[in-house]
């Protein structure tokens, strides 16, 4: 029986409802509308965003791999991107709603249905999405591990919204249906890929991750299809060294300027700028949390140049050290903490 937080406390004001989407709003930039029963919908700078998360690495000791370092010439790398908070789990949290929502831990938590999500914001704007999970034990698995699949590093399944939901859940599929999709030429508009515990190098290492990500690059990101008009983002959760600031090496690749191959973007971004950088490619509106912290939210340089996005000019000594949990209302109200026997849901 699943557990639902709901009739624990009132969560009420965090539940940011999707803003009204003017259903006339027109397409700038690169790409055009399409006028059929079921088109196609474009974004400003790209059509489709495939992000690809890795574990608990420091931006120095990723960088002075070869594997990495020779993957960074194929695009732009983000030397100043940062995550949200530590442990792992509140930062995937984040990448999908905009908050930690309290979550200081890497426990099983149920984050109530009436919680808004990047989901509903593309849901509502006609777009499609999907969570890929490698060794995901079937599509839409709630539980919370199987083998070297772990749950608390799937943004969508925590959210009830998404796990309690038949049709939505399915959208949760093991990582080899990325390749099966490349193939049909059925991607979503918005993706999520998470390795392995073994391969996100989060019971190994950068290098044995690196070597994982020369082999998927070769077989998987480096296809035509995926790259004419993907926008990848291969990032990390959090940084390994929790005193200094969560800086982590993050790279975009895929459907990109060809001249910014190979260079590197300073700008202050977090994983709330992912975002947003969404958002204002589809005119999604907001969540209302993160997404709309204007110190927090720079959308990705060479996609505000093209929409003509003012970012914000972070200073070196104002950079937050982002280090610290962030405590709220889910603090201390996960399954583990409010049953005194029994284990998680398998």
């Amino acid at each position: 029986m699943r557990l639902t937080l709901a009739s624990l406390f009132a969560l009420a004001t965090l539940a940011v409802a999707a803003p009204t989407v003017d259903e006339h709003t027109k397409h700038h930039g690169k790409h055009h509308g399409s006028h059929h029963k079921h088109p196609a919908v474009k974004g400003k700078a790209f059509d489709h965003i495939l992000q690809v998360w890795f574990e608990n690495q420091d931006f120095d000791v990723v960088d002075s791999i070869a594997n990495w370092k020779n993957l960074a010439k194929e695009g732009i790398l983000l030397e100043n991107f940062n995550a949200i908070t530590h442990p792992s789990e509140p930062n995937y949290v984040a990448a999908a709603g905009g908050s930690n929502f309290g979550i200081t831990n890497d426990d099983y938590y149920n984050i109530p249905a009436n919680i808004s999500t990047i989901y509903d914001l593309l849901e509502k704007k006609g777009l499609t999405w999907k969570v890929y999970q490698e060794d995901i034990p079937s599509v839409g698995y709630t539980g919370y591990k199987a083998g070297q699949y772990v749950r608390k590093h799937n943004p969508a399944v925590i959210f009830d919204s998404v796990a309690e939901n038949p049709k939505r859940v399915k959208n949760i599929v093991p990582g080899t249906q990325l390749d099966a999709d490349i193939k049909a030429g059925k991607l979503p508009n918005w993706m999520f890929y998470t390795p392995n515990m073994l391969n996100d190098a989060h019971d190994t290492d950068a290098k044995y991750a690196g070597k994982w990500l020369k082999r998927f690059y070769e077989t998987t990101l480096s296809k035509p299809e995926l790259l004419k008009n993907t926008l990848i983002l291969l990032t990390f959760d959090e940084n390994a060294s929790y005193p200094q600031r969560n800086r982590v090496w993050s790279l975009l690749l895929g459907d990109i300027p060809k001249k910014l191959k190979g260079t590197k973007d300073s700008t202050y971004y977090t994983h709330y700028s992912t975002l947003h950088t969404v958002e204002q490619n589809w005119d999604l509106g907001s969540l209302g949390r993160g997404d709309a912290e204007k110190k927090s939210n720079n959308v990705f340089d060479f996609v505000a140049k093209q929409i003509h996005y003012k970012n914000l000019n972070v200073a070196e000594h104002d950079i937050p050290l982002n280090n610290n949990t962030i405590s709220g209302l889910l603090t201390g109200k996960s399954f583990n903490e409010t049953h005194t026997s029994g284990t998680p849901p398998p």
